[in-house]
């Protein structure tokens, strides 16, 4: 009998443990499948992996929703995102999908607290098709977080974060792939053990390591930041004309004026002659003609 008690209470355990470790949640008619791998509850700045599985064909994309962020929910990796959108899910030929979420990589995640979100997957085509898990998000004790993950040259870069208690100022160091420090900055703390810092990412392209020190602290607070090239210049843009057809058009390059200031060959030109002074030039005429007929009359 005790073998019995104890036989039933282990496989009880075990489906306990297994529902924990990938916790699924039931679709609705044609709706994706998602799972989360693990308890349940992470800090920010986990990996945090999802599985799942769609019935259609169609693209499935993931949202956040939950304290702080819009009803309608968000883009996973973007908090700022527009209400409703998602994050786009690759998909196997079989349905079947893993997406990894790197949830250091969050824009916008200073509007993240410890509290639980519902992670939302659901169809492009169909949106009213969905399937939810709720995960505990929580956040760390002590953490740097940078507003802004891709910069490109020049741009201006912010960090905040939380460090312990009773430090005053703290050193940020930037380093390249290589460990390398190429830039150093010191930072004030405020009572609380807030910090705000900003500078200008005058760096090539490339990935950047971030590190927040200070002896008195346990632990260094650690992010990376990416400089992106700048965007191709674009090409002057040309003016459409549109011709005799309605539904097409003509792109043609402006042309450019000449040169106002150059001297330009004249030609003469005729002037149109009124009536009045076309009849009194023919009685001139006449009268020099009489004029001069008599005068050789008399000789």
């Amino acid at each position: 009998m005790d073998f019995l008690r104890l036989h039933n209470n282990f496989f009880l355990a075990l489906f306990i443990a297994v529902m924990c470790i990938i916790q699924p949640v039931l679709a609705q008619d044609g709706s994706p499948i998602i799972s989360y791998r693990g308890s349940g509850g992470y800090y920010l700045g986990d990996t945090i992996v999802f599985d799942g599985k769609t019935t259609v064909g169609t693209p499935t994309l993931l949202k956040i929703s939950g304290p702080g962020l819009p009803r309608e929910g968000v883009p996973v990796y973007d908090l700022n995102g527009i209400p409703g959108s998602g994050n786009t899910v690759p998909v196997n030929e079989d349905g079947t999908w893993r997406f990894v979420w790197y949830s250091a990589s969050i824009a916008g995640s200073e509007k993240i607290r410890t509290a639980r979100y519902t992670i939302t997957a659901f169809d492009l085509t169909n949106p009213e098709k969905t399937a939810s898990v709720t995960i505990l998000l929580k956040m760390p004790d002590f953490y740097i977080s940078p507003q802004q993950r891709e910069v490109t040259p020049g741009d201006y870069v912010q960090l905040n974060g939380i460090t312990e208690l009773g430090v005053t100022e703290l050193k940020i160091d930037i380093a390249d792939s290589n460990g390398t420090i190429l830039r150093s900055y010191t930072s004030p703390v405020s009572g609380s053990g807030y910090f705000n810092y900003g500078f200008r990412a005058d760096m090539q392209p490339g990935e950047y390591f971030v590190s927040v020190s200070n002896p008195a602290m346990k632990e260094v607070l650690r992010t990376t930041i990416t400089v992106v090239p700048p965007e191709e210049t674009l090409l002057p843009a040309t003016t459409t004309f549109p011709i005799s057809t309605p539904s097409e058009s003509v792109s043609v390059a402006p042309t450019p004026l000449p040169n106002l200031t150059q001297p330009v060959a004249s030609s003469p030109s005729a002037i149109p002659l009124s009536p009045i002074i076309t009849i009194s030039g023919l009685m001139i005429s006449g009268t020099i003609i009489l004029v001069w007929s008599n005068r050789r009359r008399k000789q």
